[in-house]
């Protein structure tokens, strides 16, 4: 079913991207714009984006939200639930059935004595402490008291600089230059790191970060430069985080939405489907999928969260600055 909107006026346009519903209020007033009434409302962001009934005059008249008919606006609230996925396009776009290796498949619920614990490591943080680590979660009995029904988050996108300066400074201790706490800040003691390893690699000791210097980093360390991330959310709370490779990762990937399909508990293949926001199709949905590498480990943690409705986003974007405390991962193309 469709229907007619009326987006964003010119000044107040409404971001495309990935959302999902964080508050549904059947009566609710704007805290932003006079008060307004907003009846049926389904907020997407804590900045003031919603859907909700509202007068549609032909155009684009909102200052953001998108506004609904009374009758359509009614009959989505009753059909939706909180963390359902919300696409805004600037074209039509809808999913399609997709077969890829790289999407993750379940694994039949055990008991912890059947899980391997030994695989699922210490404890989670929300920021991946330095180049190559894990983060993983839980070990298996909490796993299997406290697993979540939720949907899996999954997010792969460009890393942020805190993580890539944790990255240098992470290289810089291995490299045997000190750089005190990695926690990826440029601070005294990183940048008297970074005047010593230019130092012993003749280059110009400017203790700053530059295209020269991470090149050398990497190129003494004989490791592969990371740009990519991997990030996991489940009810709107970070579980784990790590660094990803990929082929040619100076290409764009385009923003894809891959959505696991309904399963049982004992099923150990999903179905998925694939969305491309308006402009990526002609990136590939397949061939982003494909540029991916995601460790064995990794992969069996996901599987063994995996549940329905859980959804994978591909994007160019980094972490959208409207991701936060209380929100699964908004994704908005510039």
């Amino acid at each position: 079913e469709s229907t007619p909107v009326s987006s964003g006026k010119k000044g107040h346009s409404t971001p495309s991207g990935i959302y999902s519903i964080l508050q549904k209020r059947k009566w609710h007033r704007s805290n932003l714009y006079s008060a307004a009434p907003m009846p049926f409302m389904q907020r997407i962001t804590w900045s003031g984006l919603a859907l909700h009934a509202g007068r549609l005059p032909g155009y684009a008249a909102s200052h953001g939200c998108i506004r609904l008919p009374d009758k359509f606006a009614r009959k989505l609230f009753t059909m939706t639930g909180l963390g359902a996925d919300v696409v805004v396009s600037d074209e039509a776009v809808k999913p399609r059935p997709i077969e890829h290796g790289f999407l993750f498949q379940p694994r039949a619920v055990q008991q912890p004595d059947e899980m391997l614990v030994a695989e699922l490591g210490g404890p989670v943080t929300a920021a991946t402490g330095g180049l190559g680590q894990t983060g993983l979660a839980p070990a298996a009995d909490e796993l299997a008291s406290e697993r979540s029904r939720s949907p899996l988050r999954i997010l792969i996108t460009r890393r942020t600089a805190r993580e890539k300066m944790m990255d240098l400074q992470s290289l810089l201790a291995e490299l045997g230059h000190d750089p005190g706490e990695i926690d990826g800040y440029l601070g005294g003691n990183t940048g008297a790191a970074i005047q010593s390893f230019q130092r012993a690699s003749d280059l110009r000791p400017t203790g700053m970060v530059s295209d020269e210097l991470i090149d050398a980093l990497y190129q003494t360390a004989g490791r592969d430069k990371i740009e990519h991330h991997l990030y996991v959310r489940q009810d709107h709370r970070p579980l784990f985080d790590v660094p990803v490779l990929l082929t040619a990762p100076q290409a764009p990937l385009g923003t894809h939405v891959f959505t696991a399909m309904p399963f049982g508990d004992d099923a150990e293949k999903a179905s998925w489907t694939a969305l491309s926001l308006s402009g990526d199709e002609a990136a590939g949905a397949e061939a982003a999928l494909s540029r991916i590498a995601v460790s064995a480990t990794i992969r069996r943690r996901i599987s063994d969260l995996l549940t329905p409705a859980s959804t994978v986003v591909i994007s160019d974007h980094g972490l959208g600055r409207e991701t936060g405390k209380g929100t699964d991962f908004i994704v908005q193309p510039l």
